[in-house]
């Protein structure tokens, strides 16, 4: 069990490595220095959490996203920039959300992972921003990816209970269910078609500045940052399943 608590966190690991490169490439462009480490792991890290545990309506929206990115970037590449991609996923996923009903699970529990991954990342991203000005050269991008996946796993599974307790608190959960979804898919479905547009828009020169350099160094960067989400989510899912962690699969 635990070699195969591995490949599941290992195959997280590889979906959260290039979310967290694309979105410190942009906050690196912006100037947020080594506070790049706590904003990027933070967002990556809740995400993450809302695409763990929406399930199927996060399958849907990430479809939902990719399609619409590919469409625009396809239909109007010469007249469109990253956040009119943006907005469309987004417009178009929370409208599915609030009108097709999803019987099988209510996402009500997401706001609760959400905040949980938003907090474990930070605590990652902090570290980081913290310990890097130490050392006499950058982190690379593997050893990077290896410490936020293993660390910002082991403490979402350790605390997203508490996490819930607290967003039942704030009666975040008493929203209706269809309102949670629409959010859910719409704010996945962005980020879908964002990262399709940091993958494919500058291939096809549609917009230059911040968005391209990011994107470019992006590419550069994320061969290792998956090895190192990989490894990192590996040895993440063992240790959890060794100290025997639930898989928190049942909230």
């Amino acid at each position: 069990m635990a070699v195969l608590r591995g490949i599941v966190w290992g195959l997280i690991g590889m979906i959260y490595a290039p979310l967290f490169t694309g979105l410190a490439e942009l906050f690196q462009g912006l100037g947020f220095g080594h506070g790049t480490y706590i904003a990027a792991a933070a967002l990556a890290g809740a995400v993450g959490a809302a695409l763990y545990g929406a399930r199927e309506v996060a399958l849907i929206a990430t479809g939902i996203g990719v399609l619409v990115g590919v469409l625009v970037l396809t239909l109007f590449a010469e007249q469109i920039a990253v956040f009119h991609v943006v907005f469309v996923a987004a417009a178009v996923a929370g409208l599915v959300g609030l009108t097709v009903s999803f019987p099988a699970r209510c996402s009500r529990h997401v706001p609760g992972k959400t905040m949980a991954g938003l907090a474990t990342g930070a605590i990652g991203g902090g570290f980081l921003a913290l310990v890097e000005p130490f050392h006499p050269n950058p982190f690379s991008s593997f050893a990077v990816l290896a410490f936020l996946v293993s660390v910002n796993g082991v403490l979402y599974v350790a605390t997203v209970r508490w996490w819930l307790s607290v967003s039942h608190r704030l009666h975040c959960e008493s929203r209706p269910c269809y309102i949670i979804e629409s959010l859910v898919m719409a704010t996945l479905a962005g980020v879908a078609a964002g990262s399709v547009w940091m993958m494919i828009g500058p291939l096809i020169d549609i917009e230059s500045g911040l968005w391209e350099s990011a994107s470019a160094a992006m590419h550069d960067r994320i061969p290792m940052a998956i090895l190192g989400g990989l490894f990192g989510g590996a040895i993440a899912g063992m240790l959890l399943e060794l100290f025997r962690f639930s898989w928190v699969h049942d909230i």
